[in-house]
């Protein structure tokens, strides 16, 4: 159990759903064979970081959000929400609700994400 400024890891998922937790660490698992990274609670999400964030993890009570960072833009139906961030900088967010949205292509994207955090 990782602590900053009062909330850890674990607290994120107190009065959730079950199956929740077990999203989130199908995807640690998953992103473990990219390199090192850390988990790093903070009040309203955990980021995901190598040197910088590539990716954050928002709960709600029976999936979670995650957001990460491309330098293209990606234009399929699974994203919920884009935003573009400057000239070469693009977030997009992915609903993860069962474990089967952990899937080879949000994987490539993550890679993308990964190798872009420096």
């Amino acid at each position: 159990m990782r602590r900053r400024s009062g909330t850890s890891v674990d607290s994120h998922f107190e009065g959730k759903v079950p199956h929740l937790k077990a999203n989130y660490q199908r995807l640690l698992e998953v992103l473990h064979h990219l390199g090192p990274f850390q988990e790093t609670a903070k009040q309203a999400s955990i980021h995901l970081q190598k040197q910088t964030v590539f990716a954050d993890v928002q709960l709600r009570k029976g999936y979670f959000n995650l957001e990460f960072k491309t330098d293209y833009p990606i234009d399929d139906p699974r994203i919920t929400k884009h935003l573009q961030l400057s000239a070469h900088r693009f977030a997009h967010t992915v609903r993860i609700t069962v474990p089967t949205d952990i899937d080879t292509q949000l994987v490539a994207w993550l890679t993308d994400a990964y190798h872009l955090s420096k």
